[in-house]
């Protein structure tokens, strides 16, 4: 009987690590990096409604979106060389040449599509101070003072699809639980130009979710054999 049980204890570890291994290298979508992606409103004044531009005299705002994944936890948004087709940036501002002087505030909304399932609320809010003086000999400029403190989420995304942007090779967009930290960059404006607001994701993180897929094999496997060991159990009665 003792040899019965060591035999049988033996076997079930034996299968459970099979199904173990079965389960994680078939089973598992996982993807250390995570998939980033969202878009921007803006609007100047104490207590605006963001929207998709805003303008006050010689500064405008334009929204954008962003799209990316990160590598090594880190995803930088806004080095896109051409700031007014506002992509992959968090949006830009164009100063004109008119004179004017600016101490106004701005509030950037970020809203993230990606990764889903954030807790409490996918988007963030940056409050900013709008100072500077634009001279008539077109001297001067903007400077656009944010709050940069780092805000993080936190995420359980089961959503696994393929990444759009090809990301990782054979990773899925984010699929599991995780979490990152996003911060926004002050910006600075000369007349007469156009420049892009940029931020970046740091600390990105996440731990792989078993599909359920492969925790209905694993769990028929167990069944299986606790079933086989109580009719070895049986016919040696």
């Amino acid at each position: 009987m003792k040899s019965l049980i060591r035999v049988t204890t033996k076997q079930l570890v034996l299968s459970l690590a099979v199904l173990t291994l079965f389960a994680v290298s078939h089973g598992t979508a996982w993807a250390d990096e995570v998939f980033i992606a969202g878009g921007t409103n803006g609007c100047f004044g104490a207590g605006c409604t963001a929207g998709t531009s805003a303008t006050v005299v010689g500064l405008t705002f334009s929204n954008s979106t962003f799209v990316g994944t990160t590598a090594g936890g880190f995803r930088g948004i806004g080095a896109n060389a051409n700031p007014g087709s506002n992509f992959n940036n968090l949006g830009s501002f164009t100063l004109s040449t008119a004179p004017n002087t600016f101490n106004i505030p701005f509030t950037l909304l970020v809203t993230f599509t990606a990764p889903q399932g954030i807790a409490g609320s996918n988007q963030a809010t940056y409050s900013a101070t709008v100072t500077g003086t634009v001279r008539s000999d077109n001297q001067g400029g903007v400077f656009v003072d944010f709050n940069n403190t780092p805000l993080v989420f936190t995420f359980a995304d089961n959503n696994c699809e393929p990444d759009p942007t090809g990301g990782v090779p054979g990773q899925q967009t984010t699929c599991g639980i995780g979490s990152f930290a996003f911060t926004v960059n002050d910006v600075s404006i000369d007349p007469g130009s156009s420049v892009p607001i940029t931020g970046q994701i740091t600390s990105a993180q996440q731990t792989a979710v078993p599909e359920p897929a492969t925790l209905l094999l694993l769990g028929t496997g167990l069944t299986g054999i606790a079933a086989k060991l109580r009719n070895r159990r049986r016919a040696k009665k």
